[in-house]
């Protein structure tokens, strides 16, 4: 599969997740988990493409998710972040942030990268949530956006 392809696949995925997204949104400490199964399982049964999650990039750093070939090669990566007008300031710049997050997937060799934004639609918006919403966190590339209404999901390939 190329990138398109993945992009595609996620999309779909999150279109599939729906309803049950909102409701898990509201989950502050499994969100990130609950989303990377649910693309996982997508990938799986829709498309029987095996998508795993935690991959080891050395020095105790992991990707959220990824895909290999027949040979066990990493063709594709991707880090979902779950963010809303709730989040800090700090979520977005230094350590465990959109910044370093989209930092250590660049530095993952794969010839398919994704960065994936998950922005929760709070009750009044934000400066961390407009600047989530319309920043371009990847220098140079326009995000592919999947508008929910209750959620945004932003996707990139680095």
């Amino acid at each position: 599969m190329g990138t398109a392809q993945w992009i595609t696949l996620f999309e779909q995925a999150f279109r599939a997740m729906d309803k049950k997204l909102e409701q898990v949104l509201q989950l502050n400490s499994c969100r990130e988990h609950w989303i990377q199964a649910e693309i996982s399982l997508h990938a799986w049964f829709k498309n029987e493409v095996d998508i795993w999650t935690d991959l080891p990039l050395g020095e105790g750093r992991k990707a959220d998710l990824y895909s290999q070939d027949e040979s066990g090669r990493t063709i594709m990566v991707a880090e979902v972040k779950c963010l809303g007008d709730g989040s800090q300031a700090k979520c977005l710049e230094g350590d465990w942030s959109v910044r370093s997050d989209i930092e250590r997937l660049s530095s993952v060799d794969a010839p398919s990268r994704l960065f994936v934004l998950v922005i929760a639609k709070g009750e009044q918006e934000t400066n961390t949530g407009k600047r989530l919403r319309n920043d371009e966190w990847v220098e140079g590339r326009e995000s592919i956006n999947v508008d929910l209404g209750y959620a945004l999901i932003r996707i990139w390939a680095l």
